[in-house]
């Protein structure tokens, strides 16, 4: 088991309630039964290619959260409140896992956010995936 490394328990607790919103989102990619008797089907086709940026997003956000935490707490220093900047910082404090293929998903996040360029539900699910190996070395989730 690894050391949590967030030590104000509310703020571990607010992070941890929304990555199950990350998990939420992202499973209406499941089956579910959509009417008695008429069997399954996948949710996943009713939803716009572009829906699966919103929790692609929310993780970029909690990532952003648990990096500021880490940062008040005294980990690392870093006087920007840039999500880039922050991760830059925590590079050589943190046992980050992939920090090159968060740090793309990070750009990936940045065109979103100011140039609306939307990312396929597999790109935005590998972000995602990796988001959450970082915050299990990190004993947050």
């Amino acid at each position: 088991m690894l050391a949590i490394m967030i030590t104000d328990a509310q703020s571990l607790t607010e992070i941890r309630e929304t990555w199950t919103g990350v998990h939420k989102l992202k499973a209406h990619d499941r089956f579910c039964p959509i009417l008695p008797g008429a069997g399954i089907i996948n949710a996943a086709s009713f939803m716009p290619e572009g829906f699966w940026n919103l929790p692609f997003l929310l993780a970029y956000s909690v990532l952003d959260d648990v990096l500021t935490v880490l940062r008040d707490q005294g980990v690392f220093q870093c006087e920007s409140w840039m999500l880039g900047k922050k991760m830059e910082a925590s590079r050589n404090h943190l046992p980050w896992q992939d920090y090159d293929l968060v740090v793309a998903g990070k750009d990936a996040r940045n065109d979103l956010a100011h140039g609306a360029i939307m990312l396929p539900k597999k790109e935005c699910f590998m972000y995602i995936d990796a988001i959450e190996v970082e915050l299990g070395a990190w004993g947050v989730l």
